[in-house]
């Protein structure tokens, strides 16, 4: 059980940090790349998003994550099985809390969102687009993914110059793909499927009554102290 929880709180930092985007998993195909339409213009149809839901898969180096989630405004709430067991997490950007639900024992861990992790905390699948500077962006092609037309660009982060690849539905500036690799090499993608963007209900991201939820602030701040002699 402490495994699946370590794994399951592994997951969660990781969503929390990486800025999700799109949907898709598919082959691609080559259609060109002359779209008139500048790069600026396809990012901004996808930002400010009422909310959206999806499924994802996210691929790395010995590692692979699946399941659903949910966005809406400072709010998220992800589903993934971890060793057999369905693990919920439901992130309240505004207290900057997550609980994290497990369903089988009708209990809950809240817990406080470090601020400071990486510079980030709780981000809906555009907030990637809306700190990158379009310009900076090179155009690769316009490939059909997943029945969608889409423009794959990329660019260089300044901040930890790993390559980012995207692949932007041109309907609604989304990405639907996401693909990092780090300096040394190493590879991350994300995917995914079923997307539906607009507004999602309040209640998804609200527990179900009966739930038993245990505080788990006092016990993080203690581990965050520094040791005394």
């Amino acid at each position: 059980m402490k495994k699946v929880l370590s794994l399951w709180l592994a997951a969660t930092v990781l969503l929390l940090v990486i800025g999700l985007t799109g949907c898709g998993n598919s082959e691609t195909t080559s259609t060109g790349g002359n779209s008139s339409e500048s790069v600026a213009d396809l990012l901004a149809k996808g930002k400010n998003n009422a909310g959206m839901s999806f499924d994802y898969v996210m691929t790395g180096k010995a590692m692979q994550m699946n399941g659903k989630m949910w966005i809406s405004g400072k709010n998220m709430k992800t589903e993934m099985t971890l060793q057999g067991q369905k693990m919920i997490s439901i992130v309240d950007g505004t207290a900057n809390v997550v609980y994290m639900y497990n369903p089988e024992q009708n209990s809950a861990m809240k817990m406080p969102i470090d601020k400071n992790q990486s510079g980030k905390s709780v981000e809906a699948p555009d907030k990637e687009i809306k700190d990158m500077d379009p310009a900076q962006f090179k155009e690769l092609e316009t490939v059909t993914y997943d029945g969608a037309v889409c423009r794959v660009i990329s660019m260089q982060r300044p901040t930890d110059k790993s390559d980012v690849k995207l692949w932007v539905r041109e309907d609604c500036g989304i990405p639907v793909r996401t693909e990092v690799t780090d300096p040394s090499g190493e590879k991350t993608v994300v995917e995914y499927k079923n997307l539906v963007v607009g507004a999602v209900p309040p209640e998804t991201f609200v527990l179900p009554a009966g739930v038993q939820v245990t505080d788990m602030s006092q016990m993080m701040k203690q581990m965050q102290q520094p040791a005394t002699n």
